[in-house]
């Protein structure tokens, strides 16, 4: 084993030491989140870029690995445990959005937000549509002090299936801060860098 000095470390990248350059950290607020609205949306002239600069957080953890039961086998009482395929592969996003009044007394953000809803079910007129007129696409770029992308998640076959209000009250000073949109996606593409791997398709006896 190395001594235990700060030379030793692999990624030191120092005069002297092993030659490999310094790692860098994850950052957490290194992101966008890109929308791509309803071809109805796209239409009446909404601005996407509203919301990718005020969507604010979004989670990837369990968006993208989906939870697997288990089976069990017995030999008296010895267990063996097998994995089932997932119960679903369709997901859901939970997205927190920024909202402000602009120069002539609109709420952008949120009407874009509310339009894309009332795509699903208008409540002022009772008006429905297809699934293929109410998705859209919503892309998380993660990237890195010089905007490299190191992670891209693409989220097909969005639809907004809530869009939640907020708390009107005269005993309080505080401002709306956020609105959380509620999205279910249909499967997604995740795409990262994985240098010095080679991922080889499997062999199939009689193919």
């Amino acid at each position: 084993m190395p001594l235990p000095h700060y030379t030793q470390i692999s990624n030191v990248g120092s005069p002297g030491g092993p030659g490999t350059l310094p790692e860098e950290v994850i950052y957490t607020n290194l992101f966008e989140v890109t929308f791509i609205l309803p071809s109805i949306l796209q239409a009446q002239g909404r601005n996407p870029l509203l919301l990718l600069e005020n969507a604010t957080k979004i989670s990837l953890g369990d968006l993208t690995t989906f939870d697997v039961s288990e089976e069990v086998q017995r030999f008296k009482y010895s267990t063996r445990a097998f994995l089932t395929t997932p119960t679903k592969t369709h997901g859901n996003l939970s997205i927190p959005f920024q909202v402000n009044v602009n120069q002539t007394s609109s709420m952008e953000v949120w009407n874009t937000l509310k339009s894309w809803y009332d795509l699903l079910f208008n409540s002022q007129n009772g008006s429905l549509h297809y699934k293929s007129d109410i998705i859209g696409t919503i892309v998380v770029n993660q990237h890195d002090k010089k905007g490299v992308v190191i992670r891209r998640v693409t989220f097909q076959n969005c639809q907004l299936k809530e869009l939640d209000g907020w708390e009107l009250d005269w005993s309080s000073n505080s401002i709306v801060n956020e609105v959380n949109g509620q999205f279910v996606y249909d499967y997604f593409i995740d795409e990262y860098i994985d240098n010095g791997y080679t991922i080889a398709p499997p062999v199939v006896s009689g193919y």
